[in-house]
């Protein structure tokens, strides 16, 4: 069962004049040390740090909290797999609050194009979740 969506579009030249304007200390907040090595691994490493920024940003919109809220930036962290799809990978408060929630799947979608990069993300559980401010008929039936 789906526990929550969070979608978000950051534009990379947001995220390149944090970059130029605060430096190393931006990086040191926002993105954890793998984040940053396989960013400036990149021609042009902005868009991907946009995206890695949006992936923070879109997890916890799925959750349904906002960073503020006890997820640290460097909580959610975006690493490839063995294919190299991108996943995420929690750390700290990020993994409290799934296992407290019974979060049971992580699924990420990265995209970039042109002026901006995007993030995805589906969190699943298998708990039922939401039930008590559903409506006791489908939206989807035809009201008689």
């Amino acid at each position: 069962m789906i526990y929550g969506i969070g979608l978000d579009l950051t534009r990379v030249s947001r995220i390149e004049a944090a970059m130029k304007r605060w430096g190393e200390r931006f990086q040191k907040k926002v993105f954890t040390r793998g984040e940053v090595r396989y960013c400036l691994g990149k021609r042009n490493p902005y868009p991907n740090f946009a995206a890695r920024f949006a992936a923070k940003e879109a997890f916890v919109k799925a959750l349904g909290i906002g960073i503020r809220r006890g997820v640290h930036w460097r909580d959610v962290e975006v690493e490839r797999g063995p294919l190299g799809k991108p996943v995420l990978k929690l750390h700290g408060r990020a993994v409290e609050i799934c296992l407290k929630e019974g979060i049971q799947g992580l699924h990420l979608s990265l995209t970039h194009d042109g002026e901006y990069s995007g993030a995805m993300v589906v969190l699943e559980t298998d708990r039922r979740v939401g039930t008590e401010n559903r409506p006791s008929t489908s939206p989807m039936k035809a009201q008689t």
